[in-house]
């Protein structure tokens, strides 16, 4: 029998499960309960934050200011290397909570700073948190030529992180625009790809990195670069916009000004 149409079948074949794995897997192509089964009373659930520079920074931290500890057991806070205002900022908010009696949750890990490769860079007081630093994906000004480098080395160092992190796969990864966190969303998303996390579905399972996107306040007429591609490529469980007008867009769900 002739190679050439025993080749091009089993390419066909490839295409077409790839094609059926990214329909499975695409949260808005697949969509779930948010929980496929009931999490015990007492689980740790792991909250994965990504901060970005300035602006985003103080927004996501204000998203986050009725934050329960208790539930939310170990939260992990991922800025860009060089970001040392972000990484102080998640101290001073995790120190607020501490302040306020409430960061006596059940969670375990001490407040670590540890990069994407897993180092330890500096130890921090605290309980329940850990800071994690990754290349940054694009820096303001940037040529876009080289972006396509920097934000590769952001997504290798994303899904080193994703994949070793001490506390495991986060239950919930919150983000809010910059373009290290579209990568961080890539990485999730090519984790579950391959599968290298537990079976969805199975009695007994809790469903990992669901991921929830809330775009900045200052978009009123217009998503961010960051948020267009998480709506063309559907890769978040759940897209949140600020203004009206956004949603009757379509470009998301309005729950109302979420920024204090």
């Amino acid at each position: 029998m002739p190679t050439l149409p025993l080749l091009l079948a089993a390419l066909l074949i490839l295409l077409t499960s790839i094609f059926l794995r990214i329909l499975l897997i695409l949260p808005s192509l697949n969509p779930r309960p948010p929980t496929p089964f009931p999490r015990p009373p007492g689980t740790p659930t792991h909250l994965l934050i990504v901060l970005g520079s300035g602006g985003h920074t103080a927004e996501m931290l204000s998203l986050l200011h009725n934050l329960d500890p208790n539930r939310y057991t170990h939260r992990s806070y991922v800025v860009s290397s060089g970001d040392e205002f972000s990484a102080e900022r998640a101290r001073e908010f995790e120190r607020g909570l501490r302040g306020k009696g409430k960061g006596k949750g059940k969670g375990k890990g001490g407040g670590n700073d540890r990069s994407g490769n897993g180092n330890e860079n500096r130890n921090d007081e605290g309980k329940g948190f850990s800071i994690h630093l990754i290349p940054r994906a694009r820096t303001i000004h940037q040529p876009l030529l080289s972006t396509p480098f920097t934000s590769l080395r952001c997504l290798y160092a994303s899904l080193i992180l994703l994949y070793n992190h001490p506390h495991g796969y986060p239950d919930l990864v919150l983000t809010n625009g910059p373009a290290t966190a579209l990568m961080v969303i890539l990485a999730s998303t090519i984790i579950r790809f391959f599968a290298f996390m537990p079976v969805i579905g199975r009695p007994g399972t809790v469903e990992k990195m669901r991921t929830i996107y809330v775009e900045s306040w200052a978009r009123v007429k217009r998503m961010s670069l960051s948020g267009r591609i998480i709506v063309w490529c559907g890769l978040c469980n759940r897209v949140v916009v600020q203004w009206k007008g956004l949603e009757e867009r379509g470009w998301g769900e309005y729950r109302g000004a979420l920024v204090r």
